[in-house]
């Protein structure tokens, strides 16, 4: 088929991600402080990035991508945001998608735990086709092994990949991320490494089974994040053609991004 796409931020929340997310392998929890928590907060960002990856898949044909969020939590237990970036590609020829999220996620000391749900919409597809939107229920787990070392892993499924009834996707991954220790020199510049690895199941031969990874790093100050990374997966350019109507949008590529991060409760 000519169509496909998803976004989560999970990343957004892994990390997430990278972020979910959602969605990316940057975007992993970073270890708990013993700040006070509020009862509510806010949380939103906006990225640049060389472009709109997803699962090693090009969602823009290698062109850049800006993408925005934002996020309420409560107590440290719920939390529903939203989610955005402009896409590209063939099939329906969206212009964005917006993708819908709540769930509930604490931490329990080292281990934190999030099951969520999220509604993936494409805004400005053509009229008199198919709609590509679909819902996704995920669960995500990380660990802090360390102060500096977090590792992870998620599960997302569907029971209606890009708007096809009963036809079934799923995809999981591992994840983990490593901090690096400050220089003395430049105590407020952090810096990380991090990487994934995962693999799509689309039930019927609807879409190619494949395995994806990335690895990479990056420099944070304060709440700015740059990332590079490199990603690749198992997709050869026939099935790329078959899972988003492009051939050029799968393969071995780097990334690179800029985001900005914040919360109600950071800003003095």
């Amino acid at each position: 088929m000519s169509y496909l796409k998803h976004a989560c931020g999970a990343l957004m929340i892994a990390a997430a991600g990278f972020a979910a997310a959602p969605a990316a392998a940057a975007d992993l929890a970073t270890p708990m402080t013993a700040e006070p928590i509020l009862p509510i907060d806010i949380a939103f960002g906006v990225k640049l990035a060389s472009e709109y990856n997803l699962r090693s898949v090009s969602q823009t044909k290698g062109d850049p991508a800006i993408q925005g969020y934002a996020e309420l939590s409560a107590f440290d237990w719920v939390y529903a945001g939203v989610w955005a970036s402009n896409v590209d590609f063939d099939g329906t020829n969206p212009s964005a998608e917006i993708d819908i999220y709540g769930g509930v996620r604490h931490t329990f000391d080292r281990l934190s735990l999030d099951v969520g749900y999220v509604w993936i919409d494409y805004s400005g597809e053509d009229s008199g086709v198919r709609e590509l939107d679909f819902y996704k229920v995920y669960g995500i787990a990380k660990y802090a092994l360390t102060d500096e070392f977090t590792i992870g892993a998620n599960l997302f499924w569907t029971g209606k990949f890009i708007g096809v009834k009963d036809v079934d996707g799923t995809h999981a991954s591992l994840f983990g991320k490593y901090a690096l220790a400050s220089l003395p020199q430049f105590p407020v510049l952090g810096a990380y490494v991090s990487g994934e690895i995962g693999k799509q199941w689309i039930s019927d031969n609807f879409a190619p089974e494949y395995t994806f990874w990335n690895v990479g790093g990056g420099l944070t100050y304060k709440a700015m994040t740059l990332d590079l990374r490199y990603t690749d997966s198992g997709l050869s350019r026939s099935e790329c053609a078959q899972f988003i109507g492009q051939r050029s949008s799968c393969g071995a590529r780097f990334l690179a991004s800029l985001s900005f991060d914040t919360s109600l409760s950071k800003l003095k």
